[in-house]
């Protein structure tokens, strides 16, 4: 793999992990404060008398919380494709890609024959792999 698409897989990682981490203290905010909301409506003996709307915006503060948790932003599919042909030296194939996005093959197929067809990628003659089809990405 040359430096610079090193380089690129490298930032896009890094940028991945820092997203990831403020996706997980935003969320686990709006956790403490759907608790605290809730805990700070009434005493902890009288539940009984918390009333609806404080509840609900409770709960909806502490679901939101876990959301945002939970959720993986994506690129769009051909981009991490060629993340992926960047990591391996410009060489793609089916199932490294599936492996790699963990999606079925079909997917994997799908996102190389759009890549295929939009002229970023081409079947490498020169490299030969027994179990499947290897492609080249142009211009990396």
């Amino acid at each position: 793999m040359s430096l610079r698409a090193r380089e690129v897989v490298l930032a896009h990682m890094k940028e991945r992990e820092r997203k990831a981490s403020r996706r997980k203290w935003g969320g686990l905010g709006f956790i403490f404060l759907g608790s605290a909301t809730i805990m700070a409506s009434c005493p902890l003996y009288a539940f009984s008398l918390i009333g609806p709307d404080t509840l609900i915006a409770g709960l909806i503060l502490i679901g939101g919380g876990f959301g945002l948790m939970a959720w993986r932003p994506k690129l769009k599919d051909t981009n991490e494709a060629l993340i992926v042909a960047m990591k391996h030296g410009n060489r793609l194939t089916t199932p490294r890609l599936a492996l790699e996005l963990d999606i079925s093959f079909e997917k994997a197929e799908k996102i190389i024959r759009e890549l295929v067809k939009n002229g970023i990628a081409e079947i490498d003659l020169e490299h030969q792999d027994p179990d499947a089809i290897v492609y080249r990405i142009k211009g990396l």
